[in-house]
């Protein structure tokens, strides 16, 4: 189930229809180490090291491109909405919709998220055999910096206090025309 799914139900439970949109979406955000406007390749700079094992530099470079989605994510659900954020560059499918989806359950409720989520995703699997080459990444994600608010006045909308705020998710990767990209999203029902 994805974060902003079980989002979504926290808030229907807390009664908080004008926010099910927005918390939604802090389901599927991760904090990044850059700023979601900046587009960096999805090719990694690739160490002495990692050139000489494959598997090493594709996990890294699906690693780079995890924390671009999440940059390009971030920067959609702060203004509710997707054009200029890149997002087309690091996700695609399922990955790609549900993105698209909770953006536009946003802005029909009026609302965005503010701050960022913290990620420490790792690259569990990298499969180079295949065509598509695949990945697996697994992360903790926390939401406790990420709020849900109106953006015309910045009030936070209240989230019900035994929602998880430290969760398990999962992402697949794989390559679409030679570039890796996000395809998937599970989040898990437990904390990490």
């Amino acid at each position: 189930m994805p974060v902003a799914h079980l989002i979504q139900t926290d808030i229907r439970r807390a009664g908080l229809a004008l926010a099910a949109g927005s918390a939604a979406v802090a389901v599927l955000v991760g904090c990044t180490s850059g700023s979601a406007e900046k587009k960096p390749s999805t090719k990694a700079s690739a160490s002495p090291s990692a050139s000489a094992d494959p598997q090493a530099a594709a996990k890294a470079e699906v690693a780079a491109v995890y924390r671009s989605y999440w940059d390009a994510q971030i920067a959609a659900f702060a203004k509710a909405d997707v054009r200029d954020t890149g997002l087309e560059k690091y996700a695609f499918d399922e990955a790609y919709s549900k993105t698209l989806a909770d953006v536009a359950t946003m802005k029909v409720n009026g609302s965005v998220m503010t701050g960022k989520p913290q990620i420490t995703p790792e690259v569990t699997a990298v499969s180079l055999d295949q065509d598509p080459k695949k990945a697996s990444i697994s992360d903790c994600v926390d939401v406790r910096n990420w709020k849900v608010v109106d953006p015309k006045t910045g009030k936070e909308f209240p989230l019900p206090p035994e929602r998880l705020k430290r969760f398990v998710t999962k992402f697949e990767a794989r390559t679409v025309g030679g570039e890796w990209k996000i395809v998937s999203v599970e989040q898990q029902d437990r904390a990490c």
